[in-house]
């Protein structure tokens, strides 16, 4: 069972600074471009903490002492008791629907992945854990929540969040517009209501404890997070021991998965001919859809059943290729919930034995690389600079779920929940030693 709780949260004063101008992306969606726009917006953006420009390991020590100059002048309010915020995104979804996604930002106990009670869908890489390291040193904060989502069957929770909301105006307010980049789009709304009255902590706290958590969002800084807990010590319910968390119910209409697409660069030797031959021996078919809008309204339906897809751009022609999972390089073990997953098979029974796109040259980044943008992916392909887009269906969230409680794990860049939430909504305060 999870140990969700209540925590001693730090925001900004909206007295003393203007909320739509301090918030800005999780630290690893945010491109130089993007840094430097934020960092125009305001001296007291949230990246100067998130991601700080300055270089080295000076980049941490300036985060710290931007964090503390705010807590000293009032730009941020010093923690006072515990409590769980109600934390309500809306936003214009790619297909024009403006949609509200709510969720709780709640401490939760740090576990090893072994003991099942948070259950990642990804491996993670030590670079990154790394930087996510070195900023918890230097700050003794958690400068950021990770996104986990839960099954809500019932909807208890849902119900909660929707009682409490309708009580009274937001805490919190802002208007984020995000900078140009990969989050870019309409603005963005952003409330926090704080929950701190006993009675509403003793009807979410217990219900959040019995369900199972993914996460959506955050494996480095999870695996960073216990790393931290780990060399700071201390007793069973020292602030270091938790993460700062947000938590969304599975069933939330504004829960999004997007895809990520593939840029590649043939390995030497390999051609996409001999691909296309591979693939109709094993039994798949191919539709030419004539431009890139009716390839991903093509997407956008599911494959048959026991069947996986993706679309193909290359010589300046579309393709969708759809097919059995087990392909000719059957022999390549799959467990049954990778075998439902298209990117799964797709890297390894498609890229790897059919194109030598192998695991050493995926983390290589000379063969793949990724975009959310299927624009950019033709653009791309068209100029040169890559040999073919692959386009790709995004995961479903049983999917995804189904992958974590096997205990498997997708291919790099199999998921992309969106939008993500902003970040400076919430630091939590972890000195080592002192109690949550």
């Amino acid at each position: 069972m999870a140990d969700v709780r209540p925590f001693r949260g730090v925001t900004y004063d909206p007295s003393r600074v203007s909320l739509d101008r301090v918030l800005c992306p999780p630290y690893d969606v945010i491109s130089p471009h993007q840094q430097e726009a934020y960092y125009a917006r305001d001296e007291r953006n949230a990246v100067r903490v998130v991601l700080n420009r300055a270089a080295g390991e000076e980049r941490y020590s300036d985060a710290a002492r931007a964090l503390q100059a705010w807590l000293d002048d009032g730009s941020l309010k010093r923690p006072g008791e515990p409590a769980l915020y109600v934390h309500r995104h809306t936003f214009t979804a790619p297909d024009g629907r403006r949609l509200a996604r709510a969720g709780i930002l709640a401490a939760v106990r740090l576990e090893p992945w072994a003991a099942g009670v948070v259950k990642p869908h990804e491996h993670t890489m030590p670079g990154p854990k790394l930087d996510r390291l070195q900023l918890l040193r230097a700050t003794h904060t958690d400068t950021e929540p990770i996104w986990l989502f839960h099954p809500d069957p019932e909807d208890r929770v849902a119900m909660a969040l929707a009682d409490l909301t309708a009580l009274h105006a937001a805490d919190l307010d802002a208007e984020f517009a995000p900078a140009d980049g990969p989050e870019a789009g309409p603005t963005e709304r952003h409330e926090l209501w704080r929950v701190d009255g006993a009675d509403w902590l003793q009807v979410l706290t217990p219900v959040l404890a019995t369900l199972p958590l993914y996460i959506a969002d955050g494996h480095h800084r999870y695996e960073t997070a216990l790393t931290y807990a780990e060399e700071s010590g201390g007793p069973r319910d020292a602030a270091t021991r938790f993460k700062l968390v947000l938590l969304t119910a599975m069933r939330d209409p504004g829960l999004l998965v997007l895809p990520t697409h593939r840029l590649l660069r043939l390995p030497p030797g390999e051609s996409l001919g001999r691909l296309l031959a591979d693939l109709r021996v094993a039994g798949w078919r191919t539709e030419q859809p004539r431009q890139l809008a009716d390839l991903l309204a093509r997407l956008a339906e599911p494959a048959a059943p026991g069947q996986v897809g993706f679309g193909l751009f290359a010589e300046r022609r579309y393709s969708y290729l759809e097919g059995p999972a087990t392909t000719n390089a059957a022999s390549i073990p799959l467990a049954p919930v990778m075998e439902a997953l298209d990117v799964a098979v797709i890297h390894q029974r498609v890229l790897a034995p059919c194109l030598g796109v192998t695991a050493e040259r995926l983390a290589a980044g000379d063969t793949v690389q990724y975009s959310r943008d299927p624009a950019e992916v033709r653009r791309r392909v068209a100029a040169g600079e890559f040999d073919a887009g692959i386009f790709l269906r995004a995961p479903t969230l049983r999917q995804i779920r189904d992958v974590a409680d096997a205990g498997e794990s997708m291919p790099q860049k199999s998921t992309y929940f969106w939008p993500k939430p902003a970040s400076g909504l919430m630091f939590m305060p972890q000195p080592p030693g002192e109690p949550l």
